[in-house]
C-alpha cells in the first residue's frame, strides 16, 4: 500500500502527533495573542489615521515638549493616537515605492464628510500633532470608556491659521448644511448636525441657560466660525445637558432616486464640533464633547500625566510619524464591552472567544498599566515599536545577556524563506502555562498533554519540553525531495527544526521511544533506518511508494548538543554539517535586523522576495485568466516589500516588540 493511504497515515500515533502539533500551534498562538492583545488594540486605533500626513515636533532644551492637543485632553484619557500633521514629515515616505493612489494619504478624515479634502481644506490651517482619542464618559470623572467608538472617539486638531480655519468651517456648513444646533456649553461654542435617520419633527425647544443656550441663527458668522480665547465665556456653572431638538428633514427633490444605489456613499452619521481655544474637537455625538469639556475643566491635562510623559520621552518619539498611548485597564474594559456586544458566532469565526475571556483580560490589567507604540522611518524601511509597561517591576523577566546569542542562525541556509528562533522553550512554556487562567485554555492544555501521552507514551513537560533549554529555530527553506515534494512535484520546500539541549543522552532516549512508537503504530509500513549523509550518521523514517523508498522525516546531531530534524533526508543534506551560505551572513537578513535592540529573545524573519517567488511558481500557473489583473496588481504591491522581521525584548519595566518592514526604494529619474 502506498504511503499516502498507509495505515501509518491513519494510525492513532500519527493522528495523535498531528493533534499534538495542532494543539501546540494554537496554544502557543493564544499565548502570543495574549502578549500582543494590547498591541492589537493599539494598532486598531492607528489604522483609523495611519495614512494622514504629518508634521515635525517642537523641542525645547533637552526635554521633548508634549503636543498641544494633550493640554486639552484630561489626564485620565484612556487612549489616543498622535499623528504628525504636515507634509514635510511624510515626504520621506516617497523614498520608497509608492502605494496606489487609492491607498495613499490622506484618506477620509474621521467624522467629517467625504467631500472635505484634507490637502485643500484642512492642511492649510492645521498645526502640530493631530490626536484621535478616547475620552472619559459622563459621570466617570474617575475614568472609564463608553461602549462604542462613536460614543467615545474624538478627533482633536490644533489651529495655526484662524482665517483658513474659518474658510474650512464655511465649506463644511455648505457641504453638510447649517448645523441644527449652535450653542455654548461652559463657554465653548458647540455645533451639531444630527444623523439623517435621527432627524424627527418636534416642537421648538425652550430657550437654554446662559451656559447651555441655543445660539441664534442670526449670530454673525465670524463669531461662530472661530472664537478667540479672549472672547470665550468663563461661566463655569454646570447644569443638566438639554435634550437636543432638531428641525424636520427636508424632503429630497422628486427627481432623486428613493433607494440608494450600491455606489452611493453611506449615509452620514451625526457630527458635533467644539471650538476650543486654539483647537477643534470633532465627534459623532455632542455628548462626547460635553464629557471632554467636563473632564477637562475638573482634571489636570494629559500632558502632566507621568505615565504619558514616560511614553512621550522615549528616544524615538521625536522622529515618529505616529505615537499611541493607552491605559491597559481602560482598553481591556473597552475591548471586553465590544466583545460582549458582538455575536458569539462572529467571534468564533475568527477564533476570538478565548482572547476576550474576562479572567484573562483581568490578569493583563494586573500585570500591565500602560501600553504605547510608535512608527518611524529607517533608511531601509518602516520601523514600529510597542512597549507594554509592568504595573510593578519584573526583574526576573528581563532579557538576559547571553554570549553567542542567536548562534543557530549560522546553521540556517541563507535562502531561508521564513524563520523563527528563540531560546529556552522550557521556561517559555512554563510562563505561558502560568498565564492561562481561564478554563477554556486550561482544558485545551490538558487535552494536548493527554493526546501526547496516548500517542507517544511520553509526558509532554517531563520528557520533551524539559530537554528544550537551549536555542531553537523553526524554518522553511528551498529543498527538493522529502515529504512535501512527494505530495506536489512543485512543492520544493523543506521544513526544519533545530534544538539545543544540555542533556543529549536524555534526548536520545526520548527520540528512540518515538522511533519505536512510530514503527509499531505504522504496522510495518514504515522503517527506522540508520544511514550516513555526507559522512554523518542520520536516522531516517522511511516508507515506500510504488517500490521507491521515501524519507519522510530525518534527523542528525550537527554538534554535541544541537539536533536537526527535517522533512526527509534530501532536505537535511542542505544543512549537514552546515549550509553552504549561512543566514546570518545574508545581506537581506542583516538589513532586516540591523536596527533591532540587543539583547533580545530572537527573531521572526520573512524573506518576502524569495517567499513570493516560491508561491508564484506554485500557484500562478493555475490562476484563471480573469483573475490575472488582480494577481498582477498584488505582485506589484507585494514586490515592494523585501523583508518583514520582528523581535521582542524585556527589561525590568516593560516588554518591547520591534518590527521592521524593509521596502524597495523608489526608482530615481534618469
Amino acid at each position: 500500500m502506498g504511503l499516502r493511504q498507509s495505515a501509518w497515515a491513519q494510525s492513532p500515533l500519527a493522528q495523535a502527533m498531528l493533534r499534538a502539533a495542532v494543539s501546540v500551534f494554537f496554544t502557543v498562538n493564544e499565548w502570543l495573542e495574549e502578549k500582543a492583545l494590547l498591541r492589537y488594540v493599539s494598532v486598531s486605533f492607528l489604522v483609523a489615521v495611519a495614512m494622514m500626513p504629518g508634521c515635525a515636533i517642537a523641542r525645547a532644551a533637552s526635554v521633548l515638549q508634549p503636543p498641544a492637543v494633550t493640554t486639552v485632553l484630561p489626564d485620565n484619557t484612556p487612549g489616543l493616537v498622535l499623528v504628525k500633521a504636515t507634509p514635510a514629515a511624510w515626504a520621506e515616505v516617497d523614498r520608497f515605492n509608492p502605494l496606489p493612489a487609492a491607498l495613499r494619504p490622506p484618506l477620509t478624515v474621521p467624522f467629517l464628510p467625504a467631500a472635505i479634502d484634507f490637502t485643500q481644506d484642512i492642511q492649510p490651517w492645521l498645526g502640530d500633532e493631530v490626536a484621535l482619542a478616547l475620552v472619559p464618559t459622563a459621570g466617570s470623572i474617575a475614568g472609564s470608556v463608553l461602549q462604542t467608538l462613536d460614543a467615545s472617539g474624538v478627533l482633536l486638531a490644533p489651529i495655526k491659521d484662524r482665517d483658513r480655519f474659518n474658510s474650512f468651517l464655511t465649506k463644511l456648513k455648505a457641504t453638510r448644511g447649517e448645523p441644527q444646533i449652535e450653542r455654548e456649553y461652559k463657554g465653548v461654542i458647540m455645533l451639531q448636525w444630527s444623523a439623517p435617520t435621527e432627524e424627527k419633527p418636534s416642537t421648538p425647544a425652550a430657550p437654554a441657560s446662559t451656559t447651555q443656550r441655543q445660539v441664534p441663527r442670526s449670530l454673525p458668522r465670524q463669531t461662530l466660525s472661530f472664537l478667540p480665547q479672549s472672547t470665550v465665556l468663563q461661566n463655569k456653572a454646570v447644569k443638566p445637558k438639554p435634550e437636543l431638538i432638531v428641525p424636520p428633514p427636508i424632503a429630497p427633490p422628486e427627481s432623486e432616486p428613493s433607494d440608494p444605489t450600491p455606489l452611493e456613499p453611506p449615509a452620514p452619521k451625526g457630527l458635533a464640533i467644539a471650538l476650543l481655544p486654539g483647537a477643534i474637537a470633532v465627534a459623532a455625538q455632542v455628548h462626547t464633547l460635553e464629557d471632554l469639556i467636563d473632564a477637562r475643566s475638573e482634571r489636570p491635562p494629559l500632558a502632566q500625566n507621568p505615565l504619558f510623559q514616560r511614553t512621550w520621552q522615549q528616544p524615538q518619539t521625536e522622529r515618529s510619524l505616529l505615537v499611541s498611548y493607552g491605559e491597559v485597564a481602560a482598553i481591556a474594559k473597552f475591548a471586553l464591552t465590544i466583545a460582549k456586544a458582538t455575536p458569539e458566532a462572529t467571534l468564533s469565526l475568527f477564533g476570538l472567544p478565548s482572547l476576550f475571556d474576562e479572567s484573562r483580560l483581568t490578569a493583563l490589567t494586573k500585570l500591565y498599566n500602560t501600553v504605547d507604540s510608535r512608527m518611524w522611518l529607517e533608511p531601509d524601511g518602516i520601523h514600529s515599536q510597542a512597549n507594554f509597561y509592568y504595573t510593578t517591576p519584573q526583574p526576573d523577566l528581563a532579557t538576559r545577556v547571553v554570549p553567542d546569542a542567536n548562534q543557530l542562525l549560522s546553521r540556517l541556509p541563507a535562502a531561508t524563506y521564513l524563520s523563527a528562533n528563540s531560546r529556552n522553550f522550557k521556561q517559555q512554556w512554563q510562563r505561558a502555562i502560568a498565564a492561562q487562567t481561564d478554563v477554556t485554555s486550561q482544558l485545551a492544555i490538558a487535552s494536548f498533554r493527554n493526546a501526547v501521552r496516548i500517542g507517544t507514551g511520553l509526558d509532554l513537560e517531563k520528557d520533551i519540553f524539559s530537554l528544550m533549554d537551549g536555542e531553537y529555530a523553526l524554518f522553511f527553506f528551498p529543498a527538493t525531495g522529502g515529504l512535501l515534494n512527494y505530495f506536489h512535484p512543485k512543492l520544493n520546500l523543506g521544513v526544519g527544526l533545530m534544538l539545543q539541549t544540555s542533556d543529549r543522552a536524555a534526548a536520545e532516549a526520548v527520540l528512540k521511544k518515538l522511533d519505536q512508537a512510530a514503527k509499531k503504530d505504522s504496522k510495518g509500513e514504515m522503517t527506522i533506518a540508520s544511514r550516513r549523509l555526507k559522512g554523518q550518521p542520520i536516522i531516517s523514517w522511511e516508507g515506500k511508494e510504488k517500490g521507491k523508498v521515501l524519507s519522510i522525516l530525518a534527523r542528525t546531531w550537527v554538534d554535541n548538543n544541537t539536533l536537526v530534524i527535517t522533512t526527509g533526508a534530501e532536505p537535511l543534506a542542505a544543512l549537514t554539517p552546515k549550509p553552504y551560505l549561512p543566514l546570518h551572513r545574508n545581506y537581506t537578513f542583516q538589513t532586516a535586523i540591523a536596527s533591532f535592540p540587543t539583547p533580545n529573545e530572537g527573531y521572526l524573519y520573512v524573506n518576502m522576495g524569495a517567499t513570493l517567488a516560491f508561491f508564484y511558481n506554485l500557484i500562478l500557473p493555475s490562476v484563471p485568466s480573469a483573475e490575472k489583473p488582480f494577481v498582477q496588481e498584488f505582485q506589484r504591491l507585494a514586490g515592494t516589500i523585501r523583508s518583514v522581521s520582528t523581535t521582542n525584548s524585556t527589561t525590568a519595566d516593560a516588554q518591547r516588540v520591534d518590527s521592521l518592514w524593509v521596502l524597495a526604494p523608489a526608482k530615481q529619474p534618469k
